[in-house]
C-alpha cells in the first residue's frame, strides 16, 4: 500500500451509495452535524466530504481520540521492546513512591490503557487546560481508593501519565516520536499536540489533524500495524489495543474498551467529544473517520443501522445512486443558511462603540463597525482585543483571538481560524454566527438596540459545561 491513498467509488468496492446517502440523511435528521467524512473500503477512499466552511486541509481538535495517538505511541515503545504491560508505573516516577499507598504501588501501564486506576474521581482535560502548575503533582494528588485494574473509570489523567512514561523512556514527546517512526510510513501530515507547562504531550486530548490523518490511523490498526510491507506497530499491540488478546473483564453495563477502541457491533471505534469519530470494520475491511459537532453521539449506531447492516443482504445495487451520493457531498454547505430582514439600526457605513457596564467575562468595551457588505465586531477585555469579520448575509473567512474558553470545553488559543456571518434577525437585533473550523464548537451572537442600551448574548452549539454566557448590557458612547 502506498502512502499516497487511491480512490474509487462505493459500488465497485461493493457498497451501495444508497447505504452511505442513508447515513447522511439520518445524521441530518437527528441534527448530528458532520463537518468532514472519509470512507474507505479495501484500503481505497470510497467517499469523502466537507460542510463548508470545514475543509479538507484544516485541522479538526479531535478531543479524545488524542488517546489514539498517544497509545500508539507507546506502542511503538511496546514494539521495540521498551516498556511492558505490567510494569509498574511508579518505576518511571520513582519521586512519588514515597507518598504511596498499597494501590498506587500495584499501578501498572496496562490499568492506565484500559482507565482502570483505581483513582477517587476521573480527570477531564478542561479541569488541566487553564492549569499552570504541574499536571504530575495533580494526577498523583488524587487518591487511589480501590484494586487497579478491578474497575473502568475513563480518565484523561492515565493517558497523561502514559504520554509521560513515554517520554521518560524513549527521551521524544509522543508527538516527536510519532512523527519520526509512523508518519513518513503512512502519510501522516503534519499536525499539532499541546503539551503541558512540564513539555509533554497532554495525552487525553489536545491533538488537531484532518479527517484524513483520523482515517490514516484507523488504516494502520485495520490492517494489523502495517503499512505495505512494513510493520509498524507489532500485530501483538494490535490484538492488544482493539481488545481481540487479553480482553478486560467486564462487569454489567461496562464499555468493552481496550486501549481507547471500544468493541460494539461489528465495530472498533476510537472516539472523542462531540463525536469525533474513527470507525474501523474489520469484517467489512471499512475504515470510517468522521468530524462533528453532535453531542448525542450518534456516529456509531448510525454507521451500523444504515451502512453496515444492510450491506449484509444481497442486493442489486443501482450506479446511479452514485451521481446522487457525490452531488449530495459537493453540496455539503451552510451558505445560505441565513438571510436578513430589513432593519432600522443601521444604514450605510456607520461605527458603533460601546462601554459594558461591569460585567462576568471582564469585557471592557466593545463596538461594531458596518460596512456595505460586511459587519467587524471588536472587543477588549482582560487577554486583549479580538476582532471578528462576518459577511453580512455571507460567510467570511480569517483568524481571530477571541476569547471563548469558558464556552469551548476550556480551549483557548491566541489565534484560531473563524468563519463568520452577520444578519439581521428582526429590525432591531443583529445575530453573528462563529464557526471555528479546526473544532465542533460554534458560537451564536445577538446584539438587541434598546433605545441607548445595546444587550449582547453568547451562547454555543454544545459544551462541556455551561451554554451560554450572561447577558452584558452596553451602554452606546459614540456612534
Amino acid at each position: 500500500m502506498n502512502k499516497e491513498l487511491t480512490y474509487s467509488t462505493p459500488e465497485e468496492e461493493g457498497v451501495s451509495s444508497e447505504y452511505i446517502i442513508n447515513f447522511l440523511n439520518e445524521m441530518e435528521k437527528r441534527e448530528a452535524e458532520i463537518h468532514g467524512i472519509m470512507i474507505l473500503r479495501n484500503n481505497k477512499v470510497i467517499f469523502e466530504a466537507y460542510n463548508e466552511p470545514y475543509r479538507k486541509e484544516i485541522p479538526h481538535i479531535v478531543h479524545s481520540f488524542t488517546k489514539c495517538f498517544t497509545n500508539t505511541a507507546a506502542g511503538i515503545a511496546y514494539t521495540k521492546g521498551l516498556i511492558k504491560l505490567e510494569d509498574k508505573v511508579l518505576d518511571y516516577f520513582p519521586e512519588y513512591r514515597e507518598a504511596a499507598n498499597e494501590y498506587l504501588q500495584k499501578l501498572t501501564i496496562r490499568n492506565l490503557l484500559t482507565m482502570r486506576s483505581g483513582q477517587e474521581r476521573s480527570i477531564g482535560g478542561n479541569e488541566w487546560r487553564p492549569l499552570k502548575t504541574s499536571w504530575l503533582d495533580a494526577y498523583f494528588k488524587v487518591p487511589f481508593v480501590k484494586e487497579p485494574g478491578s474497575e473502568f473509570m475513563y480518565s484523561s489523567g492515565n493517558s497523561y501519565i502514559t504520554s509521560a512514561i513515554v517520554q521518560r523512556i524513549t527521551g521524544k514527546t509522543c508527538h516527536q516520536l510519532i512523527e519520526e517512526e509512523l508518519a513518513p510510513y503512512i502519510g501522516l501530515e503534519k499536525f499539532s499536540w499541546g503539551e503541558s507547562p512540564e513539555g509533554i504531550c497532554s495525552g487525553g486530548n489536545g491533538v488537531s489533524i484532518t479527517v484524513e490523518g483520523m482515517a490514516r490511523l484507523g488504516l494502520l490498526y485495520l490492517n494489523q500495524g502495517k503499512w505495505g510491507e512494513k510493520q509498524l506497530l507489532s500485530a501483538d499491540w494490535v490484538n492488544l489495543a482493539l481488545g481481540k488478546k487479553d480482553p478486560q473483564p467486564r462487569k454489567a453495563g461496562e464499555k468493552d474498551y481496550n486501549f481507547h477502541w471500544t468493541h460494539t457491533g461489528d465495530i472498533w471505534c476510537s472516539d472523542g467529544m462531540f463525536g469525533q469519530t474513527c470507525a474501523i470494520i474489520p469484517e467489512q475491511n471499512m475504515v470510517i473517520a468522521i468530524t462533528t459537532a453532535d453531542s448525542n453521539y450518534l456516529e456509531t449506531e448510525l454507521i451500523q443501522k444504515e451502512i453496515l447492516d444492510p450491506m449484509k443482504e444481497e442486493r442489486n445495487f443501482a450506479e446511479k445512486m452514485w451521481n446522487v451520493l457525490k452531488n449530495k457531498g459537493l453540496r455539503m454547505s451552510l451558505e445560505n443558511k441565513n438571510r436578513s430582514v430589513s432593519n432600522k439600526m443601521v444604514s450605510g457605513n456607520r461605527k458603533i462603540e460601546m462601554e459594558p457596564f461591569e460585567n462576568e467575562d471582564r469585557i471592557e468595551k466593545t463596538g461594531l463597525e458596518f460596512l456595505e457588505d460586511k459587519v467587524i465586531f471588536w472587543m477588549k477585555d482582560n487577554r486583549g482585543t479580538h476582532f471578528v469579520e462576518a459577511g453580512l448575509d455571507c460567510w467570511i473567512h480569517g483568524k481571530t483571538s477571541m476569547t471563548g474558553g469558558y464556552l469551548h470545553h476550556q480551549y483557548e488559543m491566541d489565534e484560531m481560524k473563524i468563519a463568520a456571518c452577520a444578519y439581521w434577525k428582526s429590525e432591531n437585533v443583529l445575530m453573528m454566527e462563529w464557526r471555528y473550523p479546526e473544532m465542533a464548537f460554534f458560537d451564536h451572537v445577538s446584539f438587541e438596540w434598546k433605545e441607548d442600551r445595546v444587550y449582547m448574548k453568547r451562547w454555543v452549539n454544545m459544551n462541556s459545561q455551561a451554554l451560554e454566557r450572561p447577558v452584558v448590557t452596553a451602554k452606546i458612547c459614540e456612534s
